[in-house]
């Protein structure tokens, strides 16, 4: 039986767009839909680009920078949601978050320098300025990687602004005193390998599940911190306060060895 709660590399990529708040089969059939506005993006800049058009490019230009300022209304997003999607049965795509409508606005600019660098008679650069954002956006479409998201991690990891898993002392403290220790993997993976004393409560069903957590505190781990941090943002928004990120199972492993 297959693991459909672990996250593939693209769900990972995802995770790392903004998509932080859905689950492995969540982002799994999110995954085909979140290509289409990219893809169609790209396809205007190519043939802009083909027959050096900067009213065209000016155009995917604007519809970049629109996302970045309307979450829930790319146009794009929109032709998907209310055209495309239904003959496949396939989801409604959400509003974007932060770093993909960052992303839309670096792409929206790029497009605007383009077309600008036609008006001014300087073909070749602009063409190697949209060379360079095509091959961008076919990465994002092939895998769902976006480099723009990768920096804006790094950037906020730097910053101290990124969210990181709770700090191992105070993690081996909340054990001592009675923090429940829940492991988000599938039940699979659980049964293969698992830290001592853990619940296993799959981030699939975690929703359903949060019954058995209240009043408690509990910390939470998986096999790299990704699902983790997905099931600490969900009961977040359920109202959880006494929750906490792990992150991955090498530390939680640690903890229980200094908490023993």
């Amino acid at each position: 039986m297959s693991n459909t709660c672990e996250l593939s590399f693209q769900q990972k990529s995802l995770f790392q767009q903004g998509y932080q708040h859905y689950s492995a089969q969540e982002l799994k059939q999110l995954e085909w839909g979140l290509r289409f506005t990219p893809a169609a993006c790209s396809s205007l800049t190519a043939y802009g680009l083909y027959i050096q058009e900067p009213n065209l490019l000016f155009f995917v230009g604007l519809l970049g920078m629109w996302a970045f300022f309307f979450p829930a209304h790319h146009p794009m997003d929109l032709l998907y949601n209310h055209v495309v999607r239904k003959p496949f049965g396939a989801i409604k795509l959400p509003e974007n978050p932060f770093q993909r409508r960052l992303a839309c606005f670096a792409a929206g600019i790029m497009n605007t320098a383009a077309a600008v660098l036609f008006i001014f008679e300087l073909p070749t650069i602009a063409i190697i300025v949209g060379v360079a954002l095509l091959v961008l956006q076919v990465i994002v479409i092939t895998t769902h990687f976006c480099t723009l998201s990768w920096m804006y991690e790094g950037l906020m990891r730097v910053l101290g602004l990124w969210k990181i898993p709770l700090d191992l002392e105070k993690a081996k403290s909340l054990i001592k005193d009675g923090a429940v220790l829940i492991d988000v993997r599938s039940q699979n993976e659980f049964a293969s390998e698992s830290v001592d004393c853990s619940v296993n409560l799959p981030l699939e069903n975690i929703e359903e599940s949060s019954n058995e957590l209240k009043g408690q505190t509990a910390l939470f781990y998986c096999s790299s911190g990704a699902r983790s941090h997905i099931a600490v943002e969900k009961l977040t928004k359920l109202g959880f306060d006494k929750i906490y990120d792990l992150g991955s199972m090498s530390r939680a492993k640690e903890v229980m060895a200094g908490a023993v």
